[in-house]
């Protein structure tokens, strides 16, 4: 089985396009329960070598413990987790969770044998039985029909998302005499080997239930999570906190530990909450939508924040409970066509003026104050932008978390190129209403499609028929509408944004998915002269809350902000008119990876980036690594010199930073797959001679770069038309390579998205590639590395080279490219340094 370990507590909703939390958004925190809150004698502490020599798991042996946790995101309880833990080792809990009208069950049972180690673990989940079965220093995790082997190390500490108790096995484990930070073994349950780091915090005395006691608090890492731990004396976990994602693990009989008085001047929760479903808002047209109503019991007026979404308005339930606590009226809506709201589903195109007509029809009823503001991520952000554009009188201020921009500048194309994987993955979700799905079932079941092989297969139009068993409507409407024309207007804002004379939150991560938009909806707002635009940009992927870790890189604590009370006290600020500071403060906040630190300023790009291009060269040759492509700040000293490659749409060039599994390949334990990715990267830019490679020497100084990032490509064809990708890396002293962005275009599209023009054989021209945006200190010794290529499979569809709408071609032909970098045609990537 291959694995996913994901330590997060729930987010309602999941997916890539819509959902803050991102795809497959589950409950998972950090703990479970343990319980003879009552007392009696504290059992003889579990013999753990502090470094066994065998590599084997710690003994569960001699602890004994047994008790209920509750689960808590912000103020509202989602979930409970029994748990009985004996004295021989065996373990067993029970979780529930409820949210949405659904509950979901899972139990864990873990057997052990004589000298208290784990010989079998069992997960029941609704997606099936996951199990973990130990032979010495070895494990098989099983799940369905797939089996993963993991070698154990010692010490092994055992971890599962609804069981904290097991984390007394690391506090237990912990020496204190040494203290600081030590490092574990983790064995994830249901089957991945991570590193845990715990830290000894302090001691302090509480009396939870009126009973004094003494706690010891650790701080315990692991996946790039930091999880807060209470610890009793005998070394039971009475609470388990989850700062970055607002989770608590509190043991019955301990409710008031962690809790401490507020001193942030933002809205308390001091407000019980009503809750009206299914209100049917009239739209122009005579469709009614339907909207769950959450008030703060209160007879006086308050602000309304109105989220709309496509993935099923009760999986926000907890976003709108912990705003109507704090005084705010929240009205989720389903979208047109979606789940209780009448009218045809049809993406992007109805959302502007259904936005506009809940705005005002939610601001003239009695409970609202008249001021209404929104907030939501992704395509929650989206129409937000679409709802601002046609400028609702009571619309005052709104918060966009990693929106796209306009259609064709990133999803369904991106200037020009069809985003193949994304569009038939969001249209798959959408279409099967994955998101209503607390269990994350269905969500799980699209992820282990096999992309590679199921996007050979042409034309692309014909994908739904293979995906869904038939034609779907949007799908087909996207891939006949390839260009900006009159269907795409209705779902196009760029243009119109000087006119949206608002204050505007925009935040997004280094690695979303949609992060294009942020920049170019921050950038037209900013550029059209409109005060108390916020930006924050963190290293983060396509979420509205902070993480710490993209993959195997760790950016440290600092990666860590309060999102949720910034949000708050914008809101606060401008739907109550609390005088709270935030507008007065910095408006702009970036992160720098490496340095892993927080820069801010007034604007951006920041006005200490100075935009210093990095120009392309060789002299043999730059196809592959094994090619002498150089990259560098010295302008090229030949006149005329060019790099060339074979395009062939039949062997598309892949994406090296792609990497799945062969179909009836053994799934991987997570420490080989991510050896294995790696690899996979440089297998594809050693072996292709279709992507060509510039790269720096080592670095002989740090280099600090922030802000947006452009190409200019100087390049002709063979074809009447083809793509050209541009990926900008960083690659550490052993030559393992991090995508740091990407851009691309469609050759016909050089000139206009609107007015496409196809090439004449072997014209040359200089490609302008918007490569997004990042924040990064390279550090002495690493290299920069520029990518060029016609394709990027299976990610983006292919250019198939003849000059006809590739999406509904199936025939294709052979390009021979050329990148020129001589003197008079220098081709060069634009970084904004910064001194």
């Amino acid at each position: 089985m291959k694995s996913s370990v994901r330590i997060v507590l729930v987010m309602a909703c999941a997916s890539w396009i819509g959902c803050s939390s991102g795809p497959g958004a589950t409950v998972r925190p950090a703990a479970t329960s343990p319980t003879q809150a009552a007392g009696g004698l504290a059992p003889p502490a579990p013999k753990i070598a502090p470094d066994p020599v065998p590599a084997r798991p710690v003994s569960l042996a001699g602890f004994e413990d047994r008790g209920t946790f509750l689960v808590y995101k912000n103020e509202e309880r989602i979930a409970s987790a029994r748990f009985e833990w004996k004295s021989s080792g065996e373990f067993t809990s029970h979780s529930a969770l409820s949210l949405a009208g659904q509950v979901v069950e899972t139990t864990l049972t873990i057997e052990t044998d004589p000298e208290g180690l784990f010989r079998r673990i069992v997960l029941s989940t609704p997606l099936g039985p996951a199990t973990l079965e130990r032979d010495g220093e070895r494990a098989t995790a099983a799940f369905r029909s797939q089996k993963t082997e993991i070698a154990l190390k010692p010490g092994t500490l055992l971890f599962e998302n609804f069981s904290p108790a097991l984390m007394s096995l690391g506090v237990r484990s912990y020496n204190r005499k040494k203290g600081g930070a030590q490092t574990f073994p983790a064995l994830v349950v249901p089957g991945a080997m991570l590193e845990a780091t715990i830290g000894f915090q302090d001691e302090v005395e509480r009396a939870p239930g009126g009973k004094p006691g003494t706690f010891r608090r650790y701080i315990f890492s692991i996946a790039g999570v930091d999880i807060r731990l209470w610890a009793d004396e005998r070394d039971r976990i009475v609470l388990a906190e989850v700062p970055a994602q607002y989770a608590r693990f509190v043991r019955e009989g301990y409710d008031g530990l962690g809790v401490e008085p507020s001193t942030a001047t933002v809205s308390q929760p001091e407000f019980s909450v009503m809750v009206e479903r299914d209100w049917m808002i009239p739209m122009r047209d005579g469709v009614r939508l339907a909207t769950d109503l959450y008030r703060p019991e209160t007879r006086e007026p308050v602000p309304l924040i109105l989220i709309r979404t496509p993935y099923q308005k009760t999986m926000l339930e907890l976003t709108a409970r912990f705003y109507a606590r704090r005084g705010y009226a929240v009205a989720v809506q389903d979208c047109r066509g979606r789940f209780k709201s009448e009218g045809v589903w049809e993406p992007f195109v109805n959302e502007a003026l259904d936005g506009y007509d809940t705005i005002e029809f939610l601001a003239g009823q009695p409970f609202c104050s008249g001021k209404v503001g929104m907030i939501g991520g992704s395509y929650l952000g989206w129409v937000q932008w679409w709802a601002a554009r046609e400028k609702p009188p009571h619309l005052v201020t709104i918060i966009p978390n990693v929106s796209p921009p306009d259609p064709l500048y990133n999803i369904p194309y991106e200037y020009g190129v069809f985003f193949l994987l994304g569009a038939i993955w969001w249209a798959e979700v959408v279409e099967s209403e994955a998101t209503a799905d607390l269990s994350g079932a269905v969500l799980t079941r699209i992820g282990e499609r096999k992309y590679t092989r199921l996007l050979q297969k042409l034309p692309v139009i014909d994908l739904d028929k293979e995906v869904f068993g038939h034609e779907n409507a949007f799908w087909r409407k996207w891939i006949k509408h390839p260009t900006q024309d009159e269907y795409w207007d209705r779902a196009s804002f760029l243009d119109k944004l000087c006119s949206v004379k608002m204050p505007v939150f925009h935040q997004s991560g280094w690695f979303d998915g949609d992060g294009i938009g942020t920049k170019l909806n921050y950038l037209a707002m900013r550029n059209c002269g409109h005060p108390f635009q916020k930006l924050i940009l963190g290293p983060w992927g396509h979420t509205d809350t902070a993480t710490r870790s993209i993959g195997d890189r760790d950016f440290g604590p600092h990666a860590i902000i309060d999102l949720q009370t910034e949000y708050l006290r914008w809101f606060d600020r401008w739907l109550k008119g609390v005088e709270n500071g935030i507008d007065k403060e910095p408006l702009v906040r970036l992160f720098v990876m490496g340095d892993n630190r927080w820069l801010e300023g007034e604007r951006y790009p920041l006005p200490g980036a100075k935009m210093t291009p990095f120009y392309f060269s060789s002299e043999k040759g730059a196809a592959g690594l094994g090619g002498d492509g150089l990259l560098s700040i010295e302008p090229p000293r030949k006149k005329s010199s060019y790099d060339s490659f074979v395009y062939d749409p039949g062997d598309p060039t892949p994406t090296p930073y792609f990497y799945e599994e062969n179909i009836g390949d053994s799934p991987m334990p997570e420490e080989q797959s991510k050896v294995a990715r790696k690899e996979h990267a440089r297998t594809i830019l050693s072996s292709r001679k279709d992507i060509l490679v510039y790269r720096t020497p080592p670095l002989e100084r740090p280099l600090t770069f922030a802000g947006p990032i452009e190409a200019t490509l100087v390049a002709s064809t063979s074809a009447p038309d083809t793509d050209w990708f541009v990926r900008l890396v960083e690659v550490d002293d052993k030559g393992t390579p991090f995508l740091l962005s990407e851009g691309k275009i469609r050759a016909r599209y050089r000139k206009s998205l609107r007015n496409p023009e196809l090439l004449k054989p072997d014209e040359v021209f200089a490609y302008r590639i918007d490569l997004w945006h990042t924040a990064i200190t390279i550090p002495k010794g690493y290299r920069l590395q520029v990518e060029v290529a016609s394709a990027s499979f299976p990610f983006f569809s292919r250019n198939l080279n003849t000059g006809t709408d590739c999406e509904t071609e199936v025939n294709s032909v052979k390009a021979h490219q050329k990148v020129f970098h001589g003197s008079g045609k220098p081709s060069f990537i634009l970084l904004p340094v910064l001194q």
